[in-house]
């Protein structure tokens, strides 16, 4: 995923606080940027909201990974948009998710 490692160089992060904020981690962030794991759709998002980046970065990156982009008529993508577009923590994504008895990012 050649185009999410040129995003991650363009934030002043480590890897290992992206993994905290993804809530993934170290081992498997790692062996995503390195081409060894291909993370599932939800991972994928967890990244991007660990980012930081915009839901336009995001729609690309879930069509670079091969997956449906967020699509906002359904309740759990649309709260997950909100999320992105507000640059909520992934905590705060995973509460409005339970809240609504949605599925939660991790």
């Amino acid at each position: 995923m050649a185009k999410l490692t040129r995003l991650y160089e363009t934030k002043d992060l480590t890897k290992a606080e992206l993994a905290r904020r993804s809530g993934i981690s170290e081992v498997y962030l790692h062996q995503v940027f390195a081409g060894r794991r291909n993370p599932s759709r939800d991972r994928l998002l967890c990244i991007c909201v660990g980012l930081g980046i915009t839901l336009d970065e995001t729609q690309r990156m879930l069509t670079q990974g091969g997956y449906a982009q967020l699509y906002p008529r359904t309740r759990r993508d649309a709260i997950i948009s909100y999320g992105v577009v507000h640059q909520l923590p992934l905590g705060e994504i995973n509460d409005k998710l339970f809240a609504e008895q949605e599925k939660t990012l991790f």
